[in-house]
């Protein structure tokens, strides 16, 4: 009995400490989505914004979904956006319900049971082919995916990721249309930002994937917040037929969970009890062993790193991020027709080096930029 006092105040102050903890988590989220507000900010009076935020079921993004779902929610007086979180299924194999895999939609609807103050969709990765952020008639592989006797449009994606010649360029396709969808989206709901779940950790790893396959030129495109702007392609009939209309647009993109190591993030959804069950297992792909480096992508390389020297050399994680976040996104007139970067052409030619430009590849030099060429191509 004489030490009872001394368990209460060790279990008061553990208490306490885990809520500092989460509170500080939170506080980083918080940050950035004000830097958001004040970046989007166009009148004096504040006005309710909407966002669109994609999910994995990851860990990264549940946070960032557990985050965001306090600041909006209602018994906030100062909560000034509404959040529609977005699932993007990949399953090309699985037969559809509804438009989506039957396991997509469970998760969706564990999500949809722990926010109710969130609105939640999940689509299926077939709706990239009918975005406007992408050019298809660009590819040099568009008869995969055009042709009427394919069968359905699941079958003609699959059949599109079949014909790109490496597990790293159907890493970085994918992640591709993903990010199509979810900007087409922000466009069709008028969304004032979309909001991506990257960590630190996650932003490192990207920035030198992006790097080892001769894409740095869109380094801060992928990885920087602020405005993102891209070009549109649209068919408008007149007296004089049909004609593509292109028009450029422009929407803020943002990473809330950038000042986040993995491990922090980690810690975070195991001192909030209710986040753990959310949290698919397929998240830990990374931890797994490799059996055959062929089919390993550099980006499940760089993910592997990162995870492995993050808590040694976190500062060292963090200077590559701090360091992209300097660099400049360059305006341009052209857009490329796969990614939606603009194009530079003495850019180019420099990263083809000693690869050169062969003849088939001279077909596509104005439309793709170079990295776009080498991953369709190989």
């Amino acid at each position: 009995m004489l030490f009872l006092p001394h368990i209460r105040c060790l279990s008061h102050a553990l208490t306490n400490t885990r809520k500092c903890y989460v509170d500080y988590i939170e506080a980083k989220v918080g940050r950035r989505l004000g830097a958001l507000a004040k970046d989007t900010r166009t009148t004096a009076k504040p006005e309710r914004r909407r966002y669109i935020a994609g999910i994995s079921f990851g860990t990264s993004s549940t946070a960032m979904t557990q985050a965001l779902a306090k600041f909006c929610s209602p018994r906030k007086s100062s909560a000034a956006f509404e959040l529609h979180a977005v699932h993007v299924d990949t399953n090309l194999t699985e037969p559809l319900r509804d438009g989506v895999s039957p396991a997509a939609q469970r998760n969706l609807d564990k999500y949809r049971e722990r926010f109710s103050n969130v609105s939640f969709q999940c689509v299926h990765l077939s709706k990239v082919l009918n975005v406007g952020t992408i050019d298809w008639s660009s590819l040099p592989c568009f008869e995969t995916i055009s042709s009427p006797e394919v069968g359905s449009n699941c079958q003609r994606l699959q059949n599109f990721f079949n014909s790109l010649p490496s597990p790293t360029s159907r890493a970085y396709i994918l992640r591709l249309l993903i990010r199509h969808i979810l900007l087409d989206m922000a466009l069709e709901t008028s969304s004032t930002a979309l909001l991506l779940g990257h960590s630190t950790t996650a932003l490192a790893a990207l920035t030198l994937s992006e790097v080892a396959n001769g894409r740095g030129y869109s380094v801060p495109w992928q990885i920087n917040d602020g405005p993102y702007t891209f070009c549109v392609q649209s068919q408008k009939s007149d007296s004089k037929g049909c004609k593509e209309m292109n028009r450029e647009t422009q929407v803020h993109i943002y990473y809330p969970m950038r000042e986040l190591f993995a491990a922090e993030i980690s810690q975070y959804l195991g001192l909030v009890s209710s986040l753990q069950e959310l949290v698919s297992t397929d998240t830990a792909g990374n931890s797994r062993s490799v059996v055959s480096h062929k089919d390993v992508s550099i980006d499940d390389i760089m993910n592997r790193y990162f995870s492995n020297v993050e808590g040694q050399y976190e500062g060292v994680v963090a200077n590559v991020v701090r360091t992209t976040g300097r660099l400049s996104r360059v305006a341009g007139s052209d857009f490329c027709r796969l990614c939606g970067i603009t194009l530079d052409d003495n850019g180019d030619s420099r990263w083809a080096g000693s690869l050169g430009h062969d003849s088939e590849t001279n077909v596509y030099q104005h439309i793709l930029c170079y990295g776009c060429k080498r991953c369709v191509r190989g």
